[in-house]
Formats: C-alpha cells, sequence, structure tokens
C-alpha cells in the first residue's frame, strides 16, 4: 500500500510577491537535539583573570570573567562536526544557529576567596553559574497559550519545547550554586556585566547572505523575546553593523518600577506579558550611535599571559607594573560595554548591513539575589533582492539555470526553512529559469520529499511524486526507476509553480528537493534548502485554545 507522507502537485500559475521585509535571520528551534543525552552547550572564548580593579576603587582584589568577542570566532556552543567530542552537540547547520558575541562580568572583592566545587576541592572565583543554550527550557513549537511570548507556552515537561539562551551571573541563593554561594557569602562582593549576540551576513536565512545589499525600510524589524526570568538587567539594545561601522540604538527597553527589564523607550516597542516580554524595533524609528566593542585580541592574550606570569602581590615589588598591565587589560576588554554617557545619537540611513544583534547590560555595581538575563527568538527582518537559488546538474556539466523554492505557512510569507504544525496549511512553491540552452527541450518534472524523524538520523525514507501529485511511492535511490511528476514538459524560459499544498500528517524533518530531467538524461535540481521542521500539536492542558483552533482564519 502507498504511504503518503507528502502529496507534491506543480501547476503552471502565477506566485504571489510580498512587497515587505525579508526574514534573514531568526534564532529560534531545537538547536540541542533531544535525542539520546541532552545536555547544554556553553559558549565559547571564555577567559578569566583575578586580582583586577573592576570597579575603579584603586584595589586590586576584584575578578573579571569574559567571552572574548572576535568577530572571527564564533560564540555559539561548540559542534561535534567542529570538534570532534560527542559531547558538543550544538547544530551548527540549522538556521541562524551561527552567532558571535561576548560577555564581560566585574565581579568585586571576590579575588581571595575560594569556591569549593561539589567534590569539595577548593577552586578560584573564575566563572559563570550557567552561559549556555539550554535544549529544551524554550517555547513549545504548536501550543497556544496566553501570557507567553508569541502565545508559545514555555514550561517544563515537554520533549518538544526549543532551546534557550541564558546568561546566569548570579544564582539565587537557595539554588546552591557554588560561584553564586560564595558571592552571597561575601557581603562586599557586587557585579556589574554587559552582552552582546550578533548574527552575521554570510550566515543570513532565505537567500539573505547572497543579497548585494541588505538595508531597513518601514517593514522591517529587530525583535527578540524576553523568557522566563529576567532580573537586575538594566537595558537591552539593538545593534547593527552597516559596512566596517558598528551601530547601537537609542531605542531601548528599560526597568519599570520594580526594577523588571518592561519598559521601552526611545521608539523601542514592548510587549510585556505575564511570563515575558517581545521586544521590537523598526530601525527607522531610533537614532542610533557608534559603537565600537571590537577588541584587540592579540593584546587581550598577551596581557592576560603576563598577569598571569606576574602572580599579584601587592608588597611586591612590581606592583605598580602589574597594576599598570592590569590597567590596560581592563579598557581592552571593556571596548564591548557601551557607554551610553559617552554616546551621540543621530539618525543613520543604513546602506550596507553586514551585522544584526542585541545587546544587554547592567552598569550599576550592586549586591542582588540574582543577576539573570533568558532570551529566543532572535528575528531581523531587512530588505534586500534575493538572488535566485543555483542548481546543480547531477551529470557536473554546467548549467546556468536557477532554481528557488519556499514554503509558506498558514498563508504567511514564503520561506526557505520552517518550523510548522501538522495542523498547519501550507504551500511550498518553487520557480525555475531555464538555462537558455535547454529551453524548448522536452523534459520531465520531478520531485521528491526525504523524510528523516530528525537531520542526523542516518536511515531516510525517498518518496517521489507521480501522476501530478496524485500518487506517492517509495524510491530506493536508484535513478533508474525515478518516476517523474510529469512528462514531456516543453521547457520555457522560467516556470512558477506550486510544489505542495495543503497538510503534512507526520512529525519529523522533511527535505525537498525538485527540478527536470532531459532525455539524455541529465537530472537539474535545487541546491539551496528548503526544509521542514514538523511537530505534533501540544496537548499541553495549559494551552488556552487547542493549537489546531488558535490557527483557524489565518488563510482566506
Amino acid at each position: 500500500m502507498k504511504i503518503l507522507i507528502i502529496s507534491l502537485f506543480i501547476m503552471v500559475i502565477s506566485i504571489p510577491t510580498y512587497a515587505e521585509s525579508t526574514k534573514f535571520v531568526q534564532w529560534w528551534g531545537e538547536y540541542m537535539p533531544h535525542y539520546d543525552k541532552i545536555k547544554p552547550g556553553g559558549y565559547q572564548n571564555k577567559r578569566s583573570i583575578q586580582y583586577q580593579d573592576v570597579n575603579g576603587d584603586g584595589v586590586y582584589n576584584d575578578v573579571l570573567i569574559w567571552y572574548e568577542f572576535d568577530l572571527n570566532k564564533q560564540f555559539n556552543p561548540p559542534s561535534e562536526r567542529d570538534t570532534g567530542k560527542e559531547r558538543h552537540r550544538y547544530r551548527t547547520d540549522f538556521p541562524s544557529a551561527i552567532f558571535y558575541g561576548g560577555i564581560i562580568t566585574r565581579f568585586t572583592n571576590v579575588a581571595n576567596v575560594a569556591v569549593k566545587d561539589t567534590k569539595g576541592n577548593n577552586k578560584p572565583f573564575d566563572a559563570l553559574p550557567q552561559a549556555t543554550v539550554q535544549p529544551r527550557d524554550g517555547s513549545r513549537p504548536c501550543s497556544y497559550t496566553v501570557g507567553y511570548p508569541n502565545n508559545s507556552y514555555y514550561g517544563k515537561g515537554d520533549d518538544e519545547q526549543r532551546a534557550d539562551m541564558t546568561v546566569f551571573i548570579v544564582e539565587p541563593e537557595k539554588w546552591k550554586q557554588p560561584i553564586s554561594k560564595v558571592f552571597h557569602a561575601t557581603k562586599n562582593a557586587e557585579v556589574n556585566f554587559s552582552t552582546l549576540f550578533l548574527w552575521k551576513k554570510g550566515n543570513f536565512i532565505n537567500g539573505g547572505a547572497n543579497v548585494e545589499q541588505v538595508t531597513f525600510d518601514a517593514t522591517s524589524k529587530l525583535s527578540v523575546n524576553l523568557t522566563r526570568q529576567r532580573a537586575n538587567i538594566e537595558e537591552g539594545r539593538f545593534v547593527v553593523q552597516d559596512g566596517e561601522q558598528f551601530w547601537i540604538s537609542e531605542a531601548k527597553i528599560v526597568q519599570n518600577e520594580a526594577k523588571k527589564l518592561a519598559v521601552g523607550i526611545n521608539g523601542m516597542s514592548v510587549e510585556a506579558l505575564k511570563y515575558g516580554a517581545v521586544v521590537q524595533l523598526n530601525p527607522l524609528n531610533s537614532r542610533w550611535a557608534k559603537y565600537n566593542p571590537r577588541q584587540d585580541t592579540e593584546k587581550v592574550s598577551t596581557l592576560t599571559t603576563t598577569l598571569e606570569g606576574m602572580k599579584y602581590e601587592p608588597t611586591a615589588s612590581n606592583k605598580e607594573l602589574y597594576q599598570t598591565k592590569s590597567d590596560e587589560l581592563l579598557a581592552e576588554v571593556n571596548k564591548m560595554e557601551f557607554k551610553p554617557q559617552n554616546a551621540t545619537f543621530v539618525e543613520h540611513d543604513f546602506k550596507d548591513v553586514q551585522v544584526v544583534g542585541v545587546y544587554f547590560a547592567t552598569y550599576t555595581f550592586a549586591h542582588e539575589e540574582k543577576t539573570i538575563l533568558i532570551f529566543d527568538n532572535f528575528q531581523a527582518f531587512a530588505v534586500g533582492e534575493v538572488p535566485e537559488g543555483k542548481a546543480i546538474n547531477l551529470s557536473q556539466t554546467n548549467t546556468e539555470t536557477k532554481i528557488t523554492g519556499g514554503i509558506s505557512v498558514n498563508c504567511g510569507p514564503y520561506e526557505q526553512v520552517v518550523t510548522q504544525c501538522i495542523p498547519d496549511d501550507i504551500k511550498i512553491k518553487g520557480k525555475i529559469t531555464v538555462d537558455s540552452t535547454d529551453i524548448g527541450k522536452q523534459a520531465d518534472i520531478l520531485a521528491i520529499g526525504i523524510y528523516k524523524p530528525y537531520p542526523e538520523f542516518e536511515q531516510e525514507e525517498i518518496y517521489m511524486v507521480l501522476d501530478d501529485g496524485k500518487a506517492v511511492e517509495k524510491w530506493d535511490g536508484d535513478l533508474n526507476n525515478l518516476q517523474a511528476l510529469q512528462q514531456d514538459i516543453t521547457l520555457q524560459a522560467e516556470h512558477d509553480f506550486f510544489i505542495y499544498q495543503g497538510k503534512i500528517n507526520k512529525a519529523g524533518f522533511i527535505k525537498i528537493i525538485f527540478g527536470y530531467r532531459l532525455k539524455d538524461g541529465s537530472i537539474i535540481y535545487n541546491t539551496d534548502n528548503i526544509d521542514m521542521f514538523i511537530y505534533t500539536a501540544s496537548i499541553n492542558p495549559r494551552n488556552t485554545l487547542p493549537y489546531a483552533e488558535s490557527i483557524q482564519g489565518l488563510c482566506p
């Protein structure tokens, strides 16, 4: 019996276009696998040094802990593919997975205190309680619960929840985390921090990486969801690199009277919810200040090595030299900290967007019960002429054919990679701009769907679509047995078509490949991914509505 995983059909029809910005970044997904041993992934490039003067009181008894900012070094957790280590499970090949940035934390009066680890060993105060991508503490796809960002439920106990970003600088004393326990016990200990998360154009999704010029217009936006917890965070702003220059927004989110980050000013839009907040900005609605977060990483390494070798002793003859080198290190590391009191905000017209991101900071040194930031769903919508996708000839000969596809979920914009739910209505479109040497030739239209329970699963099921999408059969991978969706089509200069319309009734991961086969056996097909991550609808009793009801009316 034929197994119908997907139904694909092609119609020669005009494809709807959208005169609006394109989503070029969205960090929101299952970045840590939910199979085998489930564990978080720590950010990269951590460094620390004791016996510093981070608050300018002239006493070198503080600790500087930072994750070095370098646009040539990924800040996201490492992957097994990059390190060869099984414990590194972050999926760097997922949409918007690769990001850059850093964290600077400045702890006072803790340089000479020891931290007991879980085995009772004394260790220096040289780490943060948690600076990780958590595997499944984020939102639940295919849920609908009001009071949460995007009406997506956040809560424990659901294996299908997305990942989220965490920066835990001080945890509550009752959590008994060793570093935080020492901080709370040291009554004159205080901390402040700055953190920056950035996404580079070279990793933009939906064709954005290949756009010649990325800009903003009235439909553009930068946004981020604040989730679960946020405490002792004074402000958040958006950051854009235009050409070689970084800019930071005057628009910002600040604390309310209850000291919770929840109020937007200077053009920042904040939807403060019971369990989080959605922070959005159209870049045209804010003024911007030049921001120069780049560090001289070689200088930082040299200074750190020098200071560690000197082994600070207040009575030693090298005390003055140590302090001079220490001050130089702090000044270099602190370049990532934005100084609003020194900023000049001006109107700015972005011409060549290279990087987008978000910045959070607390400038006041304080001894608070907790200093915690959690967020997800960072998005960037921008303007740019997305070129048609490249195609490849299976026989390895050159082709000038261009093949582009996209997926619309519940009548939304077309995207190359989507997260969708079994109840969702989807449309998959395709466009082929035919190589001039192939125009007029007879060809067969081909379409296949490759299914896996999850992307890393070694075995795959491949389905070929027959008879204008009226039948689907499993394909054994033998090209001699690959049957056509449509036979004997005369190739024109362009073909616009729908590949699929309807629902998909099986959770998992599907990759769509389509193209045409010439009579000489040449097969030309798309190289750009057209991927679907499909989830079951949440049945959590906390849902305000069943998910299937929540999407009614989204399509005309």
